[in-house]
């Protein structure tokens, strides 16, 4: 087993990491609570997790890379941060169906599945995603294959109250796995709800993008999968918590072994100025966004691992002099 396959293995067990699976403007998302009951699988090369709300499986690729990410946070003392899974564009293509398609049943399916379930794609097209419902509901199956294959985003607003009002199970797919959640769609009118669900924004999939352009993903590379082990200063909910060292060593350790070196390089400049006493000199600083980035959180990080000190305050306020530029997980 590969070390990515170990890792994504380790946080699979973790009840503390939370997953996604999607793209700009749809997107699901895998939660569980540690005293939820779950179910986990684990033959080779596919291992999943499984709950009555939602169920997620992981598939190996040896093409597979990670990508650790940190980004700035509107709460000057907090950062957010991320594993992207990618894999090179070519590797990463999927049906890219463009139009709403009955698959028949699912096969593959997670969780239990109703006598006479349709799994349907609903024709989003975004090459390297596919979004998908499941669904037994009869007037649902027969008012969607009558569509003639129209993409989700012609369909008529009948269709898609029929789809709420259905609750269908939501199956995200890509190269890397799956996600299915079994939570009623809510009326969240743009609040996020808690627990596992999923998202489709017209509006950002209209942009045409594969990610926010805040997440440093290569060129070439897409974004199959994601996760995000337990932060060190903000619970799950967002808000703010006392700092955990364990988590904080945890993540670091993965930017360390995997995040590009350029990254790690000005996070450790930032850290070793300030534990030496060294005022910021500014032609010695990253020059890139992401390097500037990546001083600007470890200088946040550096707060709370080496505490408050003239030094620190010093290279905040050039760094940081009104905290504007906030940047947050997908």
């Amino acid at each position: 087993m590969t070390d990515i396959a170990t890792i994504l293995r380790q946080h699979l067990n973790d009840p503390d990491t939370e997953w996604s699976l999607g793209t700009f403007g749809a997107i699901a998302e895998f939660h569980r609570d540690a005293a939820e009951t779950v179910g986990i699988e684990d033959q080779e090369p596919s291992a999943s997790a499984i709950t009555k709300r939602a169920a997620i499986s992981i598939v190996d690729h040896p093409q597979a890379t990670l990508l650790p990410y940190e980004t700035l946070s509107t709460i000057p003392t907090a950062w957010s941060q991320g594993v992207m899974v990618c894999l090179p564009k070519h590797a990463a293509a999927f049906s890219n169906r463009a139009g709403v398609c009955d698959l028949g049943a699912d096969a593959a399916a997670l969780l239990p599945t109703e006598p006479g379930s349709h799994l349907f794609d609903l024709g989003l097209g975004l090459g390297h995603i596919d979004v998908c419902i499941r669904t037994a509901d009869r007037p649902l199956i027969e008012r969607l294959g009558g569509l003639g294959g129209r993409p989700f985003l012609d369909l008529p607003d009948d269709a898609i109250a029929a789809i709420k009002d259905a609750n269908p199970v939501r199956v995200f797919l890509s190269r890397l796995g799956r996600i299915e959640v079994n939570q009623p769609i809510p009326d969240s009118k743009g609040v996020t709800p808690s627990g596992p669900h999923t998202h489709i924004l017209p509006q950002l999939l209209g942009r045409d993008r594969s990610h926010s352009a805040n997440l440093p993903i290569p060129d070439g590379q897409l974004a199959c999968l994601a996760f995000y082990p337990r932060h060190p200063v903000r619970d799950p909910g967002g808000g703010l918590k006392a700092f955990e060292i364990e988590p904080f060593e945890r993540f670091q350790t993965l930017l360390r072994n995997h995040a590009p070196a350029e990254i790690v390089a000005a996070k450790r400049l930032a850290w070793e100025a300030v534990a030496a006493g060294r005022s910021p000199v500014e032609s010695e600083l990253p020059k890139s966004r992401a390097t500037r980035t990546a001083l600007r959180v470890a200088l946040r990080q550096a707060g709370h691992t080496l505490g408050p000190s003239p030094t620190l305050d010093a290279w905040r306020d050039l760094m940081e002099p009104n905290q504007a530029e906030t940047t947050e997980r997908p």
